[in-house]
């Protein structure tokens, strides 16, 4: 990068040396027009001289005189050589050596370059030509004065440039380089330093322009003094608040796992429930059946041992016992069933181990284990899906998903006024097909839809519409986390207003994960 003092001090030799350049050609044009001016001067006056004199040297022929006047004539170094003719005849001649010795010509030496101008004689009559005057004249005086000159100006631009240059140099170094780089090292002080700032200050200049850019620079130096003690603080209390916020939401989110367990165990009990109501009618009658088939065996056994059975009574004994043994053993195979189908479901949805299964039985085993839920609801559940679809997955991730769908439906898809359900056609069902190495599967109601203001916010956790009624804003969140991330799937949901419901899974038929 260039250099203040560098600059200006080239700008400054620049304009010297444009400007003396200038006055020194100006000059050189008058010198040369004065010297041009003054040797034709000195002819005009040499050939006024010549005119009067010489002719009447000439007349007279006294050569002594003639020889002094052509010795003074040539005492003007300007003349290089002078012949006289008395008419075409050479009479007398000077001339100067290259060494500047003047020698008498003997004969015409001067050439036809010379000038020439005649001798006329006044003093007869009639005037008469007597002869010529040829001289030569000298113009390496004048072209040695004019390169003098220059040599002069040449010198006296050097000088005057040195001198600027150094006046310069001296007072830019004291007036701007010297407070500048006292700035520059003041703000590498601040720029170099972690919030201390002492002796930043710069020190009050004699000069006007440069005190106020030091004002100026004290007001910035204080205000950014105090930013940073400021931001220091904020610093401290934004690094205070991150370390809380941190410390919350690692709580925050072990409380949403709570949360999200306490959802899953929930759901669990409630299907807990179910299943005992549900087993209790033919545990019931397995309990009255075998209570009946008691009392009829002993009292067959007191008549057997007392010899008083008939035929007939016989015969009662065992109606009673086949119908007590069929009433057993149907109602113990229905317990079993709906035990078994419990067990597998509870297993999957606590241990979530992944293994082999076929998607059609499991999905009604799901269905043996939730229709307690709705045994008493006007909701009737149809299941639409192709056999034999192979799955190596989750299988307690998929009861999860039914399960929280299920509770969804009926906390929300069929209360179409006043909380009450309908009494009629509430329908969900529950579809499934295999498209490669992918399983849709379909959640569907003919509820009463969801609103379009919210259907983006479904899946979002806590966000619930029921929260008076026990929900909990979690149930469609832990689904949309089972689908996308449990199993490596994906969920959309479309819904229209009166139109009910359906929630649409794509999930992988083997887990690569």
């Amino acid at each position: 990068m260039r250099r203040i003092r560098n600059h200006l001090n080239l700008i400054s030799v620049l304009i010297l040396t444009a400007a003396l350049t200038i006055s020194g050609a100006i000059s050189y044009f008058h010198t040369q027009q004065r010297l041009e001016s003054e040797l034709l001067d000195y002819q005009n006056r040499m050939k006024l001289r010549m005119e009067t004199v010489v002719p009447g040297v000439l007349w007279n022929f006294d050569d002594i005189q003639l020889a002094r006047i052509l010795d003074s004539e040539m005492s003007y170094p300007g003349i290089t050589g002078i012949e006289i003719y008395n008419g075409d005849a050479f009479l007398d001649g000077r001339k100067r050596t290259d060494d500047g010795e003047i020698v008498k010509l003997n004969k015409a030496e001067l050439g036809n370059s010379a000038s020439k101008f005649p001798l006329n004689y006044s003093g007869a009559e009639n005037p008469k030509t007597l002869g010529q005057v040829h001289f030569v004249t000298n113009r390496s005086l004048i072209l040695q004065q004019l390169r003098e000159q220059v040599i002069e100006k040449i010198i006296e631009i050097l000088i005057l440039d040195l001198l600027v240059v150094f006046a310069l140099s001296r007072s830019l170094q004291q007036i701007v380089i010297r407070p500048l780089a006292l700035l520059r090292d003041r703000l590498n002080q601040i720029a170099e330093r972690d919030g201390s700032y002492k002796d930043i200050d710069l020190p009050r200049n004699p000069y006007q322009e440069i005190d106020e850019v030091s004002v100026g620079y004290n007001r910035i130096a204080h205000r950014l003094q105090d930013d940073v003690t400021n931001l220091s603080r904020t610093e401290a209390a934004m690094r205070q608040a991150k370390e809380d916020a941190e410390s919350a939401l690692l709580q925050l989110k072990e409380a949403q796992k709570n949360l999200v367990q306490s959802e899953k165990m929930a759901s669990l009990g409630s299907l807990v429930a179910g299943i005992a109501h549900e087993i209790n009618t033919p545990v019931g009658v397995i309990l009255t059946s075998a209570s009946v088939l008691h009392d009829e065996s002993i009292k067959f056994h007191q008549m057997v041992e007392g010899g008083q059975i008939k035929k007939s009574e016989v015969i009662s004994y065992s109606d009673t016992a086949e119908q007590s043994s069929a009433l057993i053993l149907s109602n113990a195979a229905r317990a079993a069933d709906l035990i078994q189908s419990f067990k597998r479901v509870a297993v999957d949805q606590t241990s979530e181990v992944r293994r082999d299964f076929e998607l059609h039985a499991y999905l009604n085993e799901i269905m043996t284990s939730l229709r307690p839920l709705i045994k008493h609801m006007p909701v009737s559940i149809q299941i639409e899906c192709t056999e034999h679809i192979k799955m190596d997955s989750f299988p307690g991730a998929f009861s999860q998903i039914l399960t929280n769908l299920l509770n969804n439906a009926l906390l929300h898809a069929f209360h179409r006024q006043e909380d009450q359900l309908a009494e009629e056609h509430n329908l969900i069902t529950i579809s499934a097909y295999s498209d490669q190495e992918w399983v849709m599967l379909n959640f569907a109601d003919n509820g009463v839809g969801i609103p379009a203001a919210i259907v983006d916010k479904i899946f979002d956790p806590f966000f619930t519409t029921k929260r008076a009624n026990g929900g909990s804003g979690l149930g469609l969140n832990i689904v949309f986390n089972l689908v996308t991330q449990t199993l490596g799937g994906s969920i959309k949901v479309f819904s229209e207003e009166g139109k009910g419901t359906r929630f649409e899974m794509k999930i992988p038929s083997h887990i690569q994960h």
